[in-house]
């Protein structure tokens, strides 16, 4: 396996202390899941654990998982909302012309 050098897009963090911003986070764990790089040195020069990349990963594989499933319910959702709307529409246009037809009349 050959070793793949993390470099992040831009050096935001100073301090240790500070949290890691989410697409870094998401770089790095995509280089490790990439299969191309050992998981000790990729953590080695990004200066973390293997326990922190490996819970990182978990959260971006489980933050997939979420996504794939919500935007499928979200799906279905509008699309019921969207026959709801489509019935309702039908109904205020038999009522306009009923409307109409009576103010016709008089």
């Amino acid at each position: 396996m050959s070793t793949v050098t993390f470099h992040p897009q831009k050096k935001i963090r100073s301090t240790a202390r500070q949290p890691w911003p989410a697409d870094q986070k998401a770089e790095l764990v995509i280089a490790g899941l990439s299969g191309q790089c050992d998981i000790a040195e990729l953590c080695r020069e990004a200066g973390i654990s293997t326990a922190c990349y490996y819970q990182w990963r978990r959260q971006f594989v489980n933050g997939g998982r979420s996504g794939l499933t919500h935007s499928e319910a979200k799906q279905r959702r509008l699309e019921e909302r969207v026959q709801q709307l489509e019935a309702e529409n039908a109904s205020l246009q038999t009522q306009m012309r009923i409307f109409e037809d009576v103010c016709l009349a008089d």
